[in-house]
């Protein structure tokens, strides 16, 4: 991985750890990270999905669960305990992505990203994987914690963001 892409995908590797922490009284840890294909994707139960854009570049990022771990992560959300994934929780997935975009998001536009918020879009069922910009790389981010593996995947086009030049 580049140096610019380290620095673009560091404040969304922050998000994460942060706001599963703070939201969710979960601490992960970051896993080695991986580029996807069509044989390596990882299998989740759910996965909420936002559309990026910015003046250099588009793409998308999602945030994907097991169903064990999600329901892991939204019982200490809630302080409740759950046993399947229905709409209501739905709607806790794309609200954790939103919060762990918005802290990127402040990040990289000041290093002139430019990135503009959107509404997440919530898949679930078991065993699916995402896909992403047909011909564009994803890159999985893994996080490890004592319920499991979350994912953060990231795909952009073109694929090496960098901030625009002044």
């Amino acid at each position: 991985m580049t140096q610019a892409n380290v620095n673009f995908f560091k404040p969304f590797v922050d998000g994460v750890i942060n706001t599963l922490k703070v939201q969710c009284s979960t601490e992960f840890k970051t896993a080695k990270p991986f580029y996807k294909d069509a044989s390596n994707g990882p299998k989740v139960a759910i996965a909420a999905i936002l559309g990026i854009t910015s003046p250099s570049f588009t793409g998308t990022i999602s945030l994907g669960c097991p169903k064990g771990v999600f329901l892991g992560l939204m019982g200490r959300m809630l302080t409740e305990t759950f046993t399947d994934i229905d709409q209501e929780l739905e709607d806790g997935a794309a609200e954790l992505l939103n919060i762990i975009f918005g802290h990127a998001k402040r990040i990289l536009n000041t290093q002139g990203f430019t990135l503009h918020m959107a509404i997440p879009t919530v898949i679930r069922g078991e065993g699916i994987t995402q896909r992403h910009i047909a011909d564009a790389p994803t890159i999985v981010l893994p996080f490890t914690s004592d319920l499991g593996e979350v994912f953060l995947e990231i795909c952009t086009f073109p694929t090496q963001p960098t901030p625009p030049k002044p």
